[in-house]
């Protein structure tokens, strides 16, 4: 299951989105955050998180629910 980011740096009026995106992580690289996002077809796309702001779909948090419930193999309840 993939799930879409929209990302705007900060001040900026217009969003982006980032469509089918498998997972992502927040990276420090040379002293600054980055935040990295993998596509389906692998592709890695960077944004410096100290200047942006970052909005996730709902299909986030069920994609990270479906990998935990896969790697523990168990259903996990969620309150």
């Amino acid at each position: 299951m993939n799930y879409s980011v929209k990302y705007r740096k900060h001040g900026s009026l217009f969003w982006r989105k980032i469509k089918n995106v498998k997972g992502d992580a927040t990276l420090m690289s040379e002293g600054l955050a980055v935040r990295v996002f993998i596509l389906e077809d692998e592709t890695r796309i960077e944004i410096p998180s100290l200047q942006s702001e970052v909005i996730f779909s709902k299909d986030r948090h069920l994609t990270i629910l479906k990998k935990m419930e896969t790697e523990s193999g168990q259903k996990l309840a969620i309150n």
